[in-house]
């Protein structure tokens, strides 16, 4: 159990991102979605039988970091399917590495520009993670704003052949905050030119 003293950080953190959202005029109902995912994020870490923080990140944790809710950076993605892909090692850190597959190519337009990432799936399946997917991606923030060596989003293989891509819920890998996790690197296809100012920040972060 946390303390009062975090608890009350935590209902600050989020009225002040509420009030964010309510000033750039973001729908309610995603608004309302989006602060409720991240409370729910912040308990996590703040509960000291769940979180992944270390030892000493969480003595001094105050809350996560997020960049305000911004719906241009929730975007409508195509899916080129990609059959017959071979199994492939992708590299994690510790020089480890797990069995992938390519799952699709997802192409979306930002800011009047088209992109492309490869979408991932794990070789090893189970009930768990049967319809998971996962999209890791590095940006111009990394190293900066966010986790060096990039940052994921979950996906859905129920999506079909279209799906939202919601940079907003982009996360950082638990390596972020602990050493003793071990944690996918991005593919150097999914390294994109530019800034994507949404999701959570390192904790050593400025907030905006």
């Amino acid at each position: 159990m946390y303390s009062t003293l975090k608890k009350l950080r935590l209902i600050s953190l989020v009225s002040i991102g509420l009030l964010v959202s309510c000033q750039q005029g973001i729908d309610e109902p995603y608004r309302q979605a989006m602060a409720a995912e991240r409370m729910a994020i912040n308990e996590h870490f703040f509960n000291a039988q769940e979180t992944p923080l270390d030892s000493e990140n969480f003595s001094h944790f105050k809350g996560l970091k997020f960049y305000p809710v911004n719906e241009k950076y929730r975007v409508y993605a195509n899916l080129t399917l990609l059959e017959n892909q071979p199994v492939f090692n992708l590299p994690h850190s510790h020089n480890s590495s797990r069995p992938y597959k390519n799952y699709a190519i997802a192409k979306f337009e930002l800011d009047g520009k088209n992109y492309e990432l490869v979408v991932l799936e794990q070789a090893e399946k189970n009930a768990e993670n049967e319809n998971y997917l996962l999209l890791p991606f590095n940006d111009a923030t990394n190293g900066k704003e966010t986790y060096g060596a990039g940052r994921y989003i979950d996906l859905d293989k129920k999506s079909g052949t279209s799906l939202i891509i919601d940079f907003n819920k982009a996360y950082n890998p638990y390596c972020a905050y602990n050493s003793n996790y071990t944690c996918p690197i991005p593919p150097k296809e999914n390294k994109l030119p530019i800034a994507i100012e949404a999701g959570v920040k390192t904790l050593e972060a400025t907030e905006h």
